[in-house]
């Protein structure tokens, strides 16, 4: 057995730009996971989530999401630059292999919403139904024929396989327009499809059949083994479940693919919405909702009697499509991302909540891990994860307003597995102390992170006086037998 572990391997901020004298070392992120792919999978790593890696529409400072060609992954000359923000293809290439050989698997970053930066205007007619200038003719920037690009795919695109753009040529960008004959796409919320650029058509037969070849191409030919899905709330819920079926039936790929929406929705009912309409098996999405009950942990007022319920990933039926995080590129910018604050309070009880977890796919993001100076203290709990996290999982009687308790019972499997895990926002200093059955009779436990030095004895039914310290730094445990 063993547990898997996501890392979100970017974050905003990294590139060759503004900010490169902050975060030199990102700047070639290709060379730099090859380098560190050892390292990571020694920590416990099993899996790379990378940054779109095809050219954006801002060249060598796009982040990815500005998606300009989906087929150069940093090959050819187009946008003033060769290489992407990351690197080049062949760094790309190499950078997987040696994850590939560490038993690492890579997951791409996918933007299936829209297009930016095209290379040529079209003259187009609004629909009638437009939301603005409708029935009118209007210059628009949606011909893209990559003539820097000489291979893979010849296709081209023209405004037919667009449904509509905010942006008109001579009148600026803000505002709504949508093409005529075209009706926006089938998403959960139907008012959604609409984000940005020139919005895909997925009721074109020739734009579906282009997104499956181009993912086909990742996984047989690049290399990948699974994709996170961008901003999946705004994309046709039927192509996508069509696009899931075509990759992992259709691609001869043989390798079970992993698919990870984006859907940011903050309650457990809009996500589990979002994946019955959906309605395939073979998708995850990242648990926002229970991220909210972390914004409350870092904030301090989170009752952590119900913590135990909180999130996708303690909803039956769905515990093991959640994929919990603490932050991402999204919540925790420089410059900000959405309003969003990051977690920057009790960051560690919040990820020694999901690593410690039975259900969901944890997420270890970066910037956490080096650039926040937090790789010491995450290193142990994912040592614990890899080492102790096994076997049925218990909610404790004794958790209270201030302070949680979880119980992993162990497995046969794996030797000396099981653990007792406590967090607290509790902050006057002191020591709490939890009767706890830890379903491991007359043993010797001691907290694997080092925060609390003394031995737990548990009697012979189990139980024992287990121990957190009441301060914002080191207000997490996880008790292991000795």
């Amino acid at each position: 057995m063993k547990n898997q572990t996501l890392m979100q391997g970017f974050y905003w901020e990294m590139n060759t730009g503004d900010y490169a004298e902050y975060y030199p070392e990102e700047a070639d992120l290709w060379n730099l996971l090859a380098e560190r792919a050892e390292e990571l999978a020694r920590a416990g790593i099993t899996i790379m989530w990378i940054p779109p890696a095809n050219k954006g529409n801002a060249g060598i400072d796009d982040v990815g999401y500005g998606s300009y060609d989906l087929w150069d992954l940093g090959e050819f000359k187009q946008k003033g630059t060769t290489r992407t923000k990351y690197g080049t293809k062949d760094e790309l290439e190499h950078a997987i292999k040696k994850l590939h050989q560490q038993g690492i698997k890579v997951f791409y970053d996918a933007v299936l919403n829209h297009m930016m930066g095209a290379d040529e205007t079209e003259v187009v007619r609004l629909d009638e139904n437009s939301p603005n200038l409708p029935g009118e003719e209007v210059e628009v920037w949606t011909k893209f024929y990559f003539s820097g690009r000489d291979k893979y795919s010849n296709f081209e695109w023209n405004w037919q396989h667009f449904n509509g753009t905010d942006c008109i040529e001579g009148i600026g960008c803000g505002s709504l327009y949508l093409f005529e004959g075209k009706n926006w796409d089938n998403t959960y919320h139907w008012e959604d499809d609409y984000l940005m650029g020139v919005d895909f058509d997925y009721l074109n037969p020739q734009v579906r059949e282009q997104m499956k070849e181009w993912g086909c191409w990742l996984v047989n030919q690049i290399g990948i083994n699974g994709f996170r899905l961008d901003a999946v709330r705004h994309i046709d819920v039927d192509f996508m479940r069509e696009w899931i079926n075509s990759l992992q039936y259709s691609c001869e790929c043989n390798q079970e693919l992993c698919f990870i929406g984006e859907a940011w929705f903050e309650s457990e009912g809009e996500i589990i919405g979002y994946l019955n309409a959906v309605d395939n098996q073979l998708l995850k999405t990242f648990d926002f909702s229970l991220r909210q009950a972390f914004e409350e942990l870092r904030d301090g007022n989170l009752d952590l009697r119900w913590l135990g319920g909180r999130g996708l990933v303690n909803k039956d039926g769905y515990q093991n499509r959640a994929v919990t995080f603490i932050d991402n590129h999204d919540t925790d910018r420089d410059q900000g991302g959405y309003g969003i604050r990051p977690i920057s309070k009790r960051k560690y009880q919040a990820y020694t909540y999901i690593l410690m977890r039975e259900h969901g796919l944890p997420t270890v993001f970066w910037k956490d891990y080096y650039i926040y100076g937090m790789k010491e203290g995450l290193d142990k709990l994912l040592a614990a994860r890899r080492r102790f996290a096994y076997g049925p999982s218990y909610e404790t009687e004794t958790n209270d307003h201030n302070t949680y308790s979880y119980v992993r019972a162990g497995s046969k499997e794996v030797a000396g597995s099981g653990l007792v895990m406590m967090i607290t926002q509790q902050t006057d200093g002191g020591i709490i102390n939890k009767r706890i059955n830890s379903r491991q009779p007359d043993t010797l436990f001691y907290d694997y992170t080092g925060n609390v030095k003394e031995r737990v004895k548990t009697d012979t039914f189990g139980y024992g006086d287990f121990k957190v310290k009441a301060t914002e730094e080191q207000g997490w445990s996880v008790w292991v037998a000795e």
